[in-house]
């Protein structure tokens, strides 16, 4: 499994979770695992006038394409489809991970919300795992841009 060589490789302190349900949409994670939505990160992947980014923010949150849109300062934004996501990091959606060498490789957008959180679940690169993981971590393994781009709750 491509995130556990990504958390064994850098050692990272991370705990992989695995389930015998899907664990691939934040309502279903929150179910299996017990933990609330504001909890559980989700990993998107955006188009910016047609470069990929990842953008993770909490559960309960939706990403604001407008938002995301001013701080790049880009024409377009929009979220890549299921064919795209798979192209870009090499798993369907409801498997992307943050804990992966192809989404490391892009420019990482996390939602300022998100730290505001200690211990987070992120996808764990299959419809069957998250991991559990501090946020502390999370910003030292991926080094990403910290922006508000998330609406709703």
């Amino acid at each position: 499994m491509k995130v556990k060589e990504f958390i064994k490789m850098r050692k990272l302190r991370a705990e992989v979770l695995e389930f015998r349900e899907s664990v691939e949409s934040v309502s279903k994670a929150s179910k299996a695992s017990g933990m609330p939505p504001d909890t559980i990160i989700k990993t998107l992947i955006v188009l910016a006038d047609d470069r990929p980014y990842a953008v993770l923010l909490l559960g309960n949150y939706r990403l604001s394409l407008k938002k995301l849109r001013k701080f790049l300062g880009v024409k377009t934004v929009r979220l890549a489809k299921p064919d795209e996501v798979g192209e870009i990091v090499g798993l369907k959606p409801g498997e992307v991970s943050p804990l992966i060498d192809s989404i490391a490789k892009l420019s990482v957008i996390v939602d300022e919300k998100v730290l505001k959180k200690d211990m987070v679940l992120v996808g764990g690169g299959s419809i069957h795992h998250l991991v559990k993981i501090s946020v502390k971590e999370l910003i030292s393994v991926l080094k990403p841009i910290i922006a508000d781009v998330s609406e709703g709750s």
